[in-house]
Formats: structure tokens, C-alpha cells, sequence
């Protein structure tokens, strides 16, 4: 697995220096020790233009929805 951190992320909105996912703002230490976050996602482009951090958030949470209906029936 790559390490990459929030700035790369799609649910980091860097002018209010906040994550969507934990709806909070994270200090400079906190963007400086990110390299592990299990919610990480690419910024997904659309006609040119990145997805906001909303719906980065929305596509994050469908993709973990559809994870935990795997396993053994």
C-alpha cells in the first residue's frame, strides 16, 4: 500500500484545512502524521474538475456499505 497523506486525499478540503470524514479541522501536525488513514481516497476527477470533499464523503461511505455485505453466508 502506497503512504500518501490528507492533502492527496478527496475528503480533505485544504482552504479550510478540514476533513469530511471526521468533520474537523486538523492542525498541521495532524496533516504531517496522516500517512496511514484507513478512509484515504484519490481526488476523483469529473469533466476536468475534482469532486468536492462531499462527495468524495458519499462515495467513501457507499464503498464501505458495499464491504460489509461480503463474508460467508
Amino acid at each position: 500500500m502506497m503512504v500518501v497523506g490528507c492533502k492527496k486525499c478527496g475528503l480533505y478540503d485544504a482552504q479550510q484545512q478540514e476533513c469530511y470524514w471526521f468533520r474537523k479541522r486538523l492542525t498541521s501536525d495532524e496533516v504531517a502524521m496522516s500517512n496511514n488513514c484507513s478512509y484515504f481516497i484519490e481526488i476523483i476527477y469529473e469533466d476536468g474538475e475534482p469532486l468536492t470533499p462531499y462527495q468524495h464523503t458519499l462515495l467513501k461511505m457507499d464503498d464501505l456499505a458495499s464491504k460489509k455485505m461480503q463474508g460467508p453466508i
